[in-house]
């Protein structure tokens, strides 16, 4: 079991839906009474605060994953993360600068 979940292209998959389930959670426990999720989506263009909270589900999710897999001995894996990582700074970094 180990060899098949030790791979980059799981820790990269892991990588970029860990942030989205983070922000959907932060979402469901923090808002979904007051605001539908079309609704939290948009305030968060309107406010222009979308990378900060793009940068905290990216960060605060991914950085458990990492940990967990240098812990467990899972590096390839551990490097997977990282790469979506850090696609996920570049985009961060195109959309607060390039927008």
């Amino acid at each position: 079991m180990k060899s098949k979940i030790n791979s980059v292209a799981i820790g990269t998959t892991i990588g970029i839906i860990v942030p989205i389930l983070s922000i959907l959670l932060a979402y469901l426990v923090k808002f979904q009474g007051e605001m539908t999720l079309q609704e939290f989506y948009d305030s968060l263009f309107i406010h222009r605060i979308y990378t900060k909270v793009m940068s905290l589900g990216v960060y605060f999710g991914n950085i458990v994953f990492f940990f967990l897999f240098i812990k467990t001995d899972l590096l390839k894996a551990a490097r997977g993360v990282l790469l979506a990582t850090i696609l996920y700074t570049f985009a961060i970094m195109l959309f607060r600068f390039g927008m």
